[in-house]
């Protein structure tokens, strides 16, 4: 299973002692190279979710320790959650590839079906989502990710960049969540987690709740960060395709459809 590697960064160890290997996810499914065969749709899934996740409580962060942000807060989000992957997980990268390969198929789904880019909109398009996760974590660690850098032609210039931006993004988020940061070892109650229940889902919810990727995520987002409010993670139905932080309710929230979406999409993957 997933454990927490030797951290790097205060941001991301916390409190952690370097060199301790301390289970992060003890409910999460094995990853594609701890497994006897290839990766399920509901894995492929499941790492895209993690991603997501930490997508939003990037931004969750923001909102609560009112951090600054230079550029688009949706790009800072990205690079959060592509670093908290990379350091707090022991194997990141079956999710890190897993979610390029997600962003790079809903590129091409996109392009099949004649859609029209917004050019304007407040997100990178699809397909520059799927390379800077690949830039970020080339960077972080060139040989885990070099044949995938390869395989999608990323010059060798690029790459050079790519570890400065990795550990520009790094850094930075060690200066803004320095004072967002508990020196403790152990949950304080602050973050919850509910899987609504849903009829047309219901076999989604339970393969989260299984999963125990949301209560783990909560657990440790409890431990390491002191948040002013309580912080609520939540699986429901949405009446869309969408994952989201409501800064009113101090909620993230994974639609059961954006799970649905995400293992339609995963069944058009090469394994």
């Amino acid at each position: 299973m997933p454990v927490l590697t030797t951290m790097r960064s205060a941001a991301f160890g916390l409190a952690l002692c370097v060199g301790t290997a301390v289970p992060l996810q003890p409910g999460l499914a094995q990853t594609e190279s701890e497994q006897a065969g290839p990766a399920t749709d509901f894995d492929i899934a499941l790492s895209n979710i993690i991603l997501i996740l930490h997508h939003e409580i990037g931004h969750a962060l923001i909102d609560q320790f009112a951090l600054p942000v230079i550029g688009q807060e949706e790009d800072a989000v990205d690079a959060f959650a592509t670093l908290m992957v990379l350091e707090t997980y022991d194997d990141p990268a079956p999710i890190l590839l897993d979610s390029a390969a997600m962003w790079f198929a809903f590129d091409r789904i996109f392009k099949a079906d004649g859609g029209e880019h917004a050019y304007y909109g407040e997100h990178d398009l699809d397909i520059q989502r799927a390379y800077r996760i690949l830039c970020i974590a080339h960077g972080y660690d060139p040989d885990s990710y070099a044949e995938e850098a390869r395989k999608r032609a990323i010059p060798d210039e690029r790459l050079e960049t790519c570890e400065y931006d990795a550990e520009l993004a790094l850094d930075s988020w060690d200066v803004l969540l320095e004072d967002a940061l508990r020196d403790s070892d152990k949950p304080q109650g602050m973050v919850s987690v509910e899987l609504k229940p849903s009829d047309d889902f219901d076999d989604l919810r339970i393969g989260l709740e299984d999963s125990g990727v949301l209560a783990d995520i909560a657990e440790w987002i409890d431990t390491h960060y002191n948040w002013p409010n309580p912080v609520m993670l939540e699986a429901a139905e949405c009446g869309e395709v969408n994952a989201f932080y409501d800064p009113q309710d101090v909620k993230i929230t994974m639609c059961y459809e954006m799970v649905d979406e995400l293992l339609v999409v995963a069944e058009t993957l090469d394994r």
